[in-house]
């Protein structure tokens, strides 16, 4: 981890001094730094943790994450990931061992989180007007589309934490770490393309679903002149040997932009649209940093495609820059020196 993500704890009886991993707004430990913070050994502590899991009081996917450590091992130093755990961990953990400095540790993160959030408020609103990102526009564009879709459901809920996702990460441009897209301009060779037959066979097939299931018509699916054609191609053409769109993610949110806002289905713009995303995101999962599912679920590809139907021709780029945001590509292979 970086060095401003990194805080120093140290207990009111001087016996426990731990780095602490700060990052996602929240504090990570490992299971040797409960076992250090609460004084019991490392089996005792990951028997709680097992524990915790066990018994459903928290979500293992959500709140843990590996961290790349050094350690020394002999005589050598190696790098390890490590398995660490968010402050909620921490926070159960310290209860079931009954530690007082359990307490210490939770009222110390609460404010370092505190802290965070209000420095980083203030470092993202100079680096948003620094940087001229429509910050206003995305605002307003969440309040028209939760407006006009009257969603007062998972959806609206959904719609705004992509919102909130993107003003909170993406805009920053922190750095090219895992929560932000890697530089755009990033050269992806090798991509597969989609063909307008399997694309046409896809949305024939969700179609005859949806009809069975009374959620569509005939006209569900049905071309309006060539602008699917117009869009699968689109997304693969270049000049010379400069590509368009040279990655991935470009090229998948462009996809999902042009099906969506250049209406080339009679009915189910969206759906087939996101349908596409999906497929063109699969086909090419080996340029992907994470598997689909981990990167977009169900309610954000919802939010997205909401937000790109509710938002105004100028503000293109800011959709674009928006799903890119969730679509984390693999970092080329550096050459060895």
């Amino acid at each position: 981890m970086a060095e401003q993500q990194i805080r120093i704890f140290t207990s009111s009886d001087g016996q426990a001094r731990l780095e602490v991993a700060l990052d996602r707004e929240t504090v990570w430990l490992s299971q040797a730094q409960m076992a250090e913070l609460f004084g019991k050994d490392v089996r005792t502590v990951s028997e709680h943790i097992g524990n915790v899991y066990a018994e459903g009081e928290l979500d293992r996917e959500a709140t843990i994450r590996k961290f790349r450590i050094v350690r020394q091992e002999g005589k050598r130093q190696v790098r390890r990931d490590i398995d660490h755990y968010n402050l909620d961990v921490v926070i159960s953990v310290g209860y079931r061992v009954k530690s007082q400095r359990g307490v210490q540790f939770r009222q110390w993160a609460t404010q370092v989180l505190k802290d965070h959030l209000v420095q980083g408020y203030t470092l993202n609103q100079r680096r948003l007007t620094e940087r001229g990102i429509e910050f206003e526009q995305a605002v307003t564009l969440l309040s028209r589309t939760l407006t006009n879709q009257g969603l007062v459901s998972t959806e609206g809920e959904a719609v705004a934490r992509v919102i909130s996702d993107y003003a909170r990460s993406w805009s920053l441009l922190q750095g090219y770490d895992e929560q932000v897209l890697v530089e755009v301009g990033m050269m992806q060779p090798g991509m597969r393309a989609l063909a307008l037959d399997e694309a046409l066979k896809a949305i024939a097939e969700l179609k005859q679903t949806l009809i069975e299931k009374g959620e569509a018509t005939e006209l569900f699916g049905q071309l309006r002149g060539d602008g699917l054609a117009s869009a699968l191609a689109t997304i693969e053409q270049g000049f010379g040997d400069a590509l368009f769109y040279p990655n991935l993610a470009s090229r998948a949110a462009h996809l999902l932009y042009f099906v969506i806002k250049n209406h080339p289905l009679a009915d189910g713009n969206k759906r087939c649209g996101s349908l596409l995303f999906l497929w063109y995101l699969r086909r090419n999962a080996s340029l992907l940093a994470r598997p689909v599912e981990r990167l977009i679920n169900d309610n954000t590809l919802v939010a997205l495609a909401l937000l790109v139907a509710e938002s105004l021709p100028g503000q293109k780029d800011l959709m674009i820059r928006l799903i890119e945001h969730f679509i984390l590509l693999e970092e080329p292979a550096r050459e060895e020196d």
